[in-house]
């Protein structure tokens, strides 16, 4: 009997904790068709279902780079980066982020999840009010809850709801997105920097999904507006345009000087890979030096979204490679199966990562896609709506 099939024992668990998962797994079991279970061969697919949007996981240059590091004989620590976990890989990479974010200090994280969640509790005590807007990511939601500080919700890029509330709370910190991956919008920066500074906030800048794709040499929202030097913190996945693992936390070298040792994902959790660190710098360095892959992306996606509006389709306020459609209950999940007919992947989204009574469907654009391949993606998308909706769309 191979390993594959055999049965387990398996413990009985107390009524409490299945009572507690029942209701999520009837509900997720209930979606039709079921929305994530993605194939694992998506060789022709129109693949807008991932986060790799400049398509550098693979580029030859990141997979040399990681093979060529993995050959090398090192002694790694296998540590926290504060007990010497990190390696010459990761100083070069380091270097490159500084350069391309315009910072002077950099921590790295083992994700964009920890870089937020661990900076938030570090930086904030209980009585510290923290402003988040409400689509910011969860990762800053569950910093607030770790640091056990006081969370004020701010609508959705609404910067003048944020300074009513800050006048009523008083000094605290800001979390905003640079790019909402819920829908590609993006947030009036200044008028944010502008109001901490008059009211002797903090601004942490969460540009997961800006970093690589806005700026010179891809260093996100605030280096393209010219406002790097004017915010206090900055966040990064590295799972979207560098196409790999980690996170990362910008700043100024003394205040991470003093956070490195205080942020608990940083002190109690090993330092990424010395190979995964070689295939980031790799990837950045292409990133840079080819900016045309981000214009690219960015003009592909206005392109769907122009097309989109047209027919009388809303679209938020995506101005990004993120273009998201919202749905009524779980409605979402029909569109996601018309589409994958069509040989096309898209992401959907309810609760809990989004609230209940609502779905989202989200696609990511990516750089290899080309003009005619946008149009067939638009028109595959506009035929599942019509179908779901015939009233709602102009011809």
């Amino acid at each position: 009997m191979s390993s594959s099939a055999a049965v387990y024992g398996q413990p009985t668990y107390p009524a409490w904790i299945a009572d507690r998962v029942r209701l999520q797994r009837d509900f997720i079991d209930n979606l039709r068709p079921f929305p994530f279970d993605q194939p694992a061969d998506i060789r022709g697919f129109y693949s807008l279902h991932q986060n790799d949007y400049l398509r550098l996981s693979n580029h030859p240059e990141v997979v040399h780079a990681r093979a060529e590091a993995n050959l090398r004989p090192r002694i790694e620590s296998f540590s926290s980066s504060v007990f010497g976990g990190v390696s010459s890989e990761h100083d070069r990479f380091v270097a490159l982020l500084k350069d391309s974010l315009q910072a002077n200090d950099i921590i790295l994280t083992t994700a964009g999840w920890t870089a937020n969640a661990g900076l938030l509790e570090a930086i904030c005590a209980e009585e510290t009010p923290v402003y988040i807007d409400v689509e910011a990511h969860a990762s800053m939601v569950d910093g607030i809850r770790f640091s056990q500080a006081k969370k004020v919700i701010v609508r959705h890029n609404d910067w003048e709801h944020l300074e009513k509330r800050v006048k009523i709370h008083g000094p605290g910190v800001v979390c905003i997105d640079a790019l909402y991956s819920t829908d590609g919008s993006l947030p009036d920066l200044p008028r944010y920097i502008d109001i901490c500074e008059r009211h002797d906030c903090i601004l942490v800048l969460d540009e997961a999904h800006s970093f690589g794709m806005f700026g010179a040499k891809g260093g996100g929202l605030a280096v393209k507006l010219g406002l790097a030097h004017r915010v206090h913190f900055r966040t990064v996945s590295l799972s979207k345009a560098l196409g790999g693992h980690g996170g990362l936390v910008a700043g100024s070298a003394d205040m991470l000087r003093s956070l490195r040792s205080h942020m608990r994902p940083v002190l109690f959790s090993s330092s990424t890979s010395a190979i995964l660190a070689a295939g980031h710098a790799a990837a950045l360095e292409v990133l840079m030096r080819e900016p045309e892959r981000a214009a690219h992306c960015l003009e592909m996606a206005a392109r769907f979204i122009r097309t989109l509006e047209a027919a009388g389709v809303d679209t938020r306020a995506s101005r990004s490679q993120i273009v998201s459609l919202f749905f009524k209950d779980e409605q979402a999940c029909q569109l996601y199966g018309e589409l994958r007919e069509r040989r096309i992947l898209s992401s959907v989204f309810v609760y809990p990562a989004i609230p209940r009574g609502i779905s989202m469907l989200r696609f990511s654009v990516y750089s290899e896609l080309k003009a005619d391949d946008i149009d067939y993606i638009a028109d595959c998308t506009l035929a599942g709506l019509r179908k779901m909706r015939p009233a709602e769309l102009r011809p």
